[in-house]
């Protein structure tokens, strides 16, 4: 028997062995309230959809938990997700649907049903898929599953890191029979690549960016169960793809993405191309693939200038990694899409490079191109579209208008009508500074927003710096000219010598974890037309350098050689150091203070969705003091820096509530939930939580009572916490 799609649902004794859950029960009944329909795919009290409904709004109406009595919430469970193995950190937002919760959890994505009331789990399920699973380029419980109802029956829908898509009864956790093949259908099939027994030569996962990969298997070859190499029956296609983020339901059809590897240094000049495909969800049959690489004869190829067919040098991912978002109404999904293959170079790829980083609305029927707007042309800042869209229907100038938003890495806000296409407000191409790095030529402009205006610091100008005492200016000044400057969309420099502008590194602003990236984006209140942003601000350079070992002739310093995969190392080569992006925000210090004078960036910006204007800003989680020991900064007062982190926002029918995420809070502070007015941004409310939340939060009504829940946590120590306030006596 071999791997490929062979199922493991573990019996429930070792579930409660585990995690102490309960005998498998029926738990609830749906919240859906008579004069209270369905809005959004979405119904009352509910959260089905990774961003709580079709649109992403991340917007609930429930209005039980308000500003007098936020601070009042009490943990009401906690649920050990690390109890089903590691994780690098948890980031999953849980759905809630018909009166159970569904998550996932460890690198093997297992899904689960939670008792809404205890946490007690009710179902597990997890895919045993070997070395597909092995090699992941995407090894994470991943941020969700999906969740379809046609009123009577129900599923959760998984995609597994191997890049398996599983259909599961919502109320037992079985596959469904009626789906794919015995409830899975490979994701591989159909990508227009042979399916071949995979082998590996290690026992370990697969190397940023894509060294030590599974292979074909030899004639012949089998597993060794001591050494843990060769083939263990796993079939699949040759290169590495898989899925971070969960499909998106319209109706009675699934769209479903992919991830491809990280693209910081890769090895090999091309991978698999990025597409979204539609599927039954009844019965698990494919309806329609998109290419977000057109192939030729399709609208986009000539983007392409050294040609688009899969498997040409240069040409691979644009991967729509990010979650989706839909207008049922419509007919419309609207799909966020990543950069080409590799993030800081494209000497490899001229042209434009369609569809990478452009929001492209897709029929949810057909798979045809309604309109598409490319955001960022031929990418070598990794500025992918890292957030799903939100939608809203608002009035702009007296006018009403369906509008979609599309959070990026760059730090604007791209709005746009979401029937046609056309920009709420002027969006206009402009010049931009050209690559000196040999072999590039990058994008002579770039769409520049007129409206909102930006929320995180974009490149880096004289005006920018810190200017407190005229030493402090010169010393400002002078560190930024070691680097090339600019407005925005400053090219990456080699560090060789040989970029032809004279730099060895350019500032770079937003970096590569944005403006808004996935642990962040944005939140909405439909009844005000605000949309509440969550974002980072900060300042660190590029310095391209040759890594002999890889098929690029540039990249993010890397040192791939000798490592399964990679190229043979040419003689007298010496490992570089500082490989990675390490060293790369410490040049931006002087006493370790940023050269950056601080500004309203970052944090949370609320913007009035009417007019375009930013209505206010707060930082994450307040300010941080600054000090320095450094004699220059002797008798000057230093101006606090906003908190740092991406916040992780929702909105209610009352408040913005957001925690810090992983990497926000105040020094030496707990870990808090907040909460905003949404009018003011003024904070009524800070509860102290066990943990920082690594991921969006949810809430939803159960039993009359209101809940938010978030996950939180690293390695083995991963957490669901649900909060809710404490009965009436």
């Amino acid at each position: 028997m071999t791997r490929r799609g062979t199922a493991k649902l573990v019996a429930l004794a070792t579930v409660a062995a585990t995690v102490g859950a309960a005998l498998l029960v029926q738990a609830g009944t749906s919240t859906a309230q008579p004069g209270k329909p369905i809005a959004r795919g979405n119904a009352y009290g509910e959260w089905r959809h990774w961003g709580a409904d079709q649109w992403s709004t991340r917007y609930s109406p429930l209005e039980q938990i308000t500003a007098q009595n936020f601070d009042s919430l009490q943990v009401a469970w906690e649920w050990k997700g690390g109890a089903f193995g590691k994780d690098e950190y948890y980031r999953t937002t849980p759905l809630y649907a018909n009166g159970r919760l569904f998550t996932v959890a460890s690198t093997r994505r297992v899904a689960t049903a939670l008792d809404p009331s205890t946490g007690e789990t009710l179902w597990m399920y997890r895919l045993d898929e070997g070395i597909r699973w092995q090699k992941a380029p995407r090894q994470f419980a991943g941020r969700g599953v999906s969740y379809w109802t046609d009123g009577t029956r129900e599923r959760v829908l998984l995609v597994t890191p191997g890049y398996h898509l599983v259909s599961l009864d919502a109320k037992t956790g079985k596959p469904d029979a009626a789906f794919g093949k015995s409830g899975v259908v490979d994701l591989m099939e159909g990508l227009g690549y042979p399916m071949v027994p995979l082998a590996v030569d290690d026992s370990g996962p697969l190397i940023i960016s894509d060294a030590a990969p599974y292979r074909k298997a030899k004639p012949g070859e089998t597993w060794d169960p001591v050494k843990k190499i060769g083939a263990d029956g796993t079939v699949g296609i040759e290169s590495q793809i898989a899925a971070s983020s969960p499909a998106m339901v319209v109706g009675n059809v699934l769209i479903v993405g992919n991830s491809s590897i990280h693209g910081y240094y890769p090895i090999k000049a091309s991978n698999p191309i990025g597409t979204v495909r539609a599927f039954d969800i009844p019965t698990g049959r494919l309806l329609w693939k998109f290419n977000l690489i057109p192939q030729p004869g399709e609208y986009g190829a000539d983007s392409w200038k050294n040609g688009s067919k899969q498997g040409t040098k240069g040409v691979g991912k644009v991967d729509a990694w990010a979650p989706y978002a839909a207008d049922e109404q419509l007919g419309l999904v609207y799909i966020p899409v990543g950069m080409p293959l590799m993030d800081e170079y494209g000497g490899h790829r001229p042209g434009d490079n369609l569809f990478g980083n452009s929001l492209v609305a897709l029929d949810v029927k057909t798979g045809k191109r309604k309109w598409h707007f490319q955001m960022v042309h031929h990418d070598i800042w990794d500025y992918d579209a890292p957030m799903a869209p939100n939608i809203m229907d608002v009035t702009v100038d007296g006018r009403a208008r369906k509008v979609v938003a599309q959070p990026t890495k760059q730090g604007w806000l791209y709005v746009f009508d979401r029937a046609t296409g056309e920009p709420i407000w002027p969006i206009e191409e402009k010049p931009v500074l050209q690559s000196g790095v040999p072999g590039e030529k990058s994008a002579p402009t770039q769409p520049i927003p007129s409206k909102p205006a930006p929320y995180s610091q974009q490149g880096l100008v004289e005006a920018d710096l810190i200017d407190y005492t005229p030493a402090i200016k010169d010393s400002a000044l002078a560190l930024a000219r070691k680097c090339r400057m600019g407005p925005y969309y400053i090219p990456p420099a080699a560090n060789d010598g040989k970029d032809s502008t004279g730099f060895r590194c350019a500032w770079y602003a937003p970096g590569a974890s944005g403006g808004v990236n996935i642990d962040g984006g944005a939140t909405v209140d439909p009844e005000t037309g605000l949309l509440y942003l969550a974002s980072i601000t900060g300042l660190s350079t590029t310095a391209l350098a040759n890594d002999p070992c890889s098929e690029f002739a540039y990249s993010s310093p890397a040192a791939n050689c000798g490592l399964i995969g990679a190229l043979p190392a040419p003689a007298g080569y010496k490992r570089p150091e500082n490989v990675g992006f390490a060293g790369r925000a410490s040049g931006s210090m002087i006493g370790g203070i940023s050269i950056v004078k601080p500004k309203e960036y970052g944090g949370i910006t609320a913007y009035d969705m009417k007019s375009g204007d930013k209505a206010w800003w707060m930082p994450n989680a307040g300010f941080i003091k600054q000090t320095s020991r450094d004699p220059i900064w002797s008798g000057v007062t230093i101006p606090p820096l906003p908190g740092r982190g991406q916040a992780q926002a929702i909105t209610t029918k009352t408040l913005v509530i957001y925690g810090t995420g992983r990497s926000g809070g105040l020094p030496g502070e707990p870990a808090k939930l907040f909460a905003l007015d949404k009018k003011t941004g003024k904070q009524v409310g800070a509860l102290e939580i066990p943990a920082k939340t690594t991921a969006v939060p949810m809430t939803f009504l159960h039993k009359g009572d209101q809940y938010i829940v978030f996950a939180t946590g690293a390695e083995e120590n991963t957490s669901l916490v649900a909060l809710k306030l404490p009965r009436k006596r």
